[in-house]
């Protein structure tokens, strides 16, 4: 029988190599499984900048970058902004990364989603112009205005769009960011958009990502929570996706 290697450096080697061989076959084994690739790295790629993720937090799309493009396209110079549903923050730590004199609040009642974004606050500098809040929607925050108010929520359907959400979407991301029950669906948006005109000071902007068989029926709540110019964009596959509107009063 051949002698067992007495070399501690070729004795490291074998079980840093073993290490190695376990970890590719639990990760071939978790993506097998249909756990998305940003949970098992711990990171997802989103407007210029890397952001920490894990199951807490809706993995961010590509349509979501391209709210951020539409936020900063006029070229309008924000100073206060808040972020309804954060999540991982990565709407406005994007905001705040392009608009160095801006400072914001992000929301969301999932504290673990909470704690997401802090990381990621830190991790980018931006800590010292931003706060997060555990509060549902405008809760707590009325005596607060600001000038930029913007939202991705749970927009989907539980029961009427179920047939379109992707079977790894629905078994891995948070349910409380994807869902609301379809009964109180436009009671829920109309209690948003009510407080996010309070929420705003004459001139600000209103930006929401929502779902695509929805949005459009959601102008005549915009306008009657006193939004004047609700207007619906398309995303980059030419689907209906966003709202705009704003406060001129």
């Amino acid at each position: 029988m051949k002698a067992r290697s007495s070399n501690p450096a070729l004795s490291l080697d074998n079980s840093v190599h073993q290490v190695a061989i376990r970890i590719r076959w639990e990760l071939r084994e978790e993506l097998r499984r249909g756990v998305p690739f940003a949970y098992l790295t711990n990171f997802s790629d989103f407007y210029e900048n890397r952001f920490f993720v894990n199951e807490a937090v809706l993995i961010p799309r590509p349509e979501t970058e391209f709210l951020v493009d539409l936020i900063l396209r006029p070229g309008k110079k924000y100073s206060s902004i808040y972020d309804l549903g954060t999540g991982s923050g990565v709407i406005l730590l994007s905001l705040l990364a392009k608009l160095p004199h801006a400072c914001g609040t992000g929301a969301d009642i999932s504290p673990e989603a909470l704690e997401v974004a802090k990381i990621n606050s830190h991790r980018l500098r931006l800590s010292d112009r931003c706060n997060f809040s555990q509060t549902d929607r405008f809760e707590g925050i009325a005596e607060k205005k600001f000038d930029l108010i913007v939202s991705n929520p749970p927009y989907i359907k539980r029961d009427a769009h179920r047939s379109g959400v992707h079977t790894m979407v629905h078994e891995h991301e948070p349910a409380l960011a994807l869902y609301l029950s379809d009964d109180i669906y436009e009671a829920w948006f109309t209690q948003l958009f009510t407080g996010a005109f309070k929420a705003l000071v004459p001139g600000g902007v209103f930006f929401m990502e929502g779902h695509e068989s929805e949005v459009a029926q959601q102008v005549p709540l915009l306008k009657a929570a006193g939004f004047s110019d609700p207007v619906v964009l398309p995303d980059l596959l030419g689907r209906d996706r966003f709202l705009r509107a704003h406060r001129m009063i």
